[in-house]
């Protein structure tokens, strides 16, 4: 069937998305390279059936479901291949698409853009291999379809998931009902979960830490095992914290705050045109975008654009970000730190920042981590943060990966599966296009566009006196602690 293959490929017209283009070039050179040789179907007489080898292929495509896959996805073509070499070589071609897109789909592929598609927020993408080795995999592989289910994630949570979500769907003799239907919301979400293992890199590092943010909790594993858990505090559930990761680029020691544009325009700018109480408060200082300091109180912010400037916090007793940051920069411009507000670790929905993470006990993941990197013990941090120079940013030299991840549903060491609230609706977004519902994703606001005043300054101005005297009736009963909370403390 060499020539009729040959024929076929030579014919055949790249059509479909960037994914589908990449893989039928794949295809292309992978045959020229093979002579056209097939791979699946016999070359020479008819065939009764497929080889073992074939068989495997075709079983284990089959069995997507079983892995949070849909079989009625993927083209398969008859076992036997046809009658004759047209119709084996087209058998041929189907096959080795339906393998490939099985692949592309095990590492995420169904969702190419979570950012675009989904949300903003959800910076991830699908972990993909290059087609042209899975090809080759697949042809050197003696059992291609054990090959074919070894490009899912082998995180261990993505099969404990995994079991789970087969038991949730009561599987019986085989049998795997749809999950789309009512009374399915279990499988539904544990499918979810599994597809977000799908855009998870696969070497996590020897030391790195795991923000999962539906669950408040941060772990850090080093050799595969949690060496730390502790709580975290994150994004407002309409200032979320986004899901990435990076690499750790700096612990800074007694930082300096740097406030956010978002909080500069929709904060600051209305507390400096009634007179800047908030500037006094906390201590914060204006500069020009080279860092050339100006007195606020000089300038008429009813004509002014705070945009045009920056507003910093020094170290010190009333700083937001206590006596450690970790910053592993990205275009979200979040990062962890300190806190002085202990009091939010006590809720149990800690949705309580403009999307940075506030860190449970801070130094003692520094003193992990710097250890990891410098081989500096307690004693030493401990000095460098008590009288250290400010705003000292340690570079970080080895890769210690800082992940924000997104899981609802886990399954701890003891086989129990644990559930998390879908705080963000990441979870539901990601139901909805494994559905198919692309048309019903509320993907919301695009959090990176450039924030803009929603107040007019002259009106803000001119409030009235009794509104002024209402606003600060309101203050008056407020600690410290929650005027903090209510206005500069959320906003990182």
């Amino acid at each position: 069937i060499a020539g009729a293959l040959a024929a076929k490929l030579s014919d055949a017209k790249t059509e479909g998305d960037e994914p589908a283009a990449r893989e039928a070039a794949a295809i292309a050179e992978f045959y020229a390279a093979r002579q056209n040789a097939p791979v699946w179907f016999s070359d020479t007489g008819a065939s009764t059936g497929a080889s073992p080898k074939t068989q495997g292929l075709i079983d284990a495509i089959q069995d997507a479901d079983a892995y949070g896959l849909e079989a009625r996805d993927f083209a398969l073509p008859p076992a036997d291949g046809g009658p004759d070499a047209d119709a084996k070589a087209a058998s041929e071609l189907k096959l080795t698409k339906a393998a490939l897109l099985y692949a592309r789909y095990a590492r995420g592929g169904r969702i190419m853009k979570p950012s675009e598609q989904l949300n903003s927020n959800i910076d991830r993408k699908p972990q993909l291999l290059e087609p042209k080795a899975v090809l080759d995999g697949l042809a050197a592989a003696g059992e291609p379809g054990a090959y074919l289910a070894s490009l899912h994630p082998r995180h261990p949570q993505f099969e404990k998931l995994r079991q789970a979500y087969l038991a949730a769907r009561n599987a019986k003799d085989g049998h795997i009902p749809d999950p789309a239907k009512p009374l399915n919301a279990s499988a539904r979400r544990l499918r979810a979960n599994m597809e977000m293992w799908r855009w998870m890199y696969d070497d996590m590092g020897e030391l790195y830490v795991f923000n999962n943010i539906p669950e408040f909790m941060q772990y850090v594993y080093k050799d595969g095992k949690i060496i730390r858990a502790e709580k975290i505090v994150a994004g407002m559930v309409d200032k979320p914290s986004s899901i990435f990761s990076r690499p750790l680029k700096h612990v800074v020691l007694r930082p300096k705050w740097r406030v956010p544009e978002s909080i500069k325009v929709n904060e600051l700018w209305p507390s400096l045109i009634r007179g800047g109480g908030l500037m006094r408060e906390y201590g914060l200082q204006l500069e020009t975008k080279d860092g050339k300091a100006l007195d606020w109180r000089q300038i008429d912010w009813t004509k002014a654009d705070i945009r045009n400037y920056e507003v910093t916090q020094p170290p010190g007793g009333k700083s937001v970000l206590g006596s450690v940051k970790f910053s592993f920069p990205s275009q979200h411009t979040i990062y962890m730190h300190d806190t002085p507000d202990k009091w939010m670790f006590r809720q149990s929905q800690r949705t309580l920042s403009h999307g940075c993470l506030r860190v449970w006990k801070p130094v003692e993941l520094a003193e992990i981590i710097l250890d990891y990197d410098k081989g500096w013990d307690k004693a030493k941090v401990a000095e460098l943060i008590r009288s250290g120079p400010l705003n000292n940013e340690v570079e970080i030299e080895k890769r210690v990966m800082i992940n924000l991840v997104y899981f609802t549903a886990w399954v701890d060491d003891a086989g129990k599966l644990r559930s998390f609230a879908d705080i963000y609706g990441h979870e539901r977004r990601v139901i909805q296009a494994l559905d198919g519902q692309w048309d019903k994703i509320a993907k919301g606001r695009d959090h990176l566009a450039p924030p803009e005043p929603n107040f007019n300054p002259k009106s803000v101005a001119s409030s009235s006196a009794a509104q002024q005297a209402q606003a600060r009736t309101k203050k008056a009963g407020q600690t410290t602690g929650d005027l903090l909370s209510d206005v500069l403390g959320f906003s990182f």
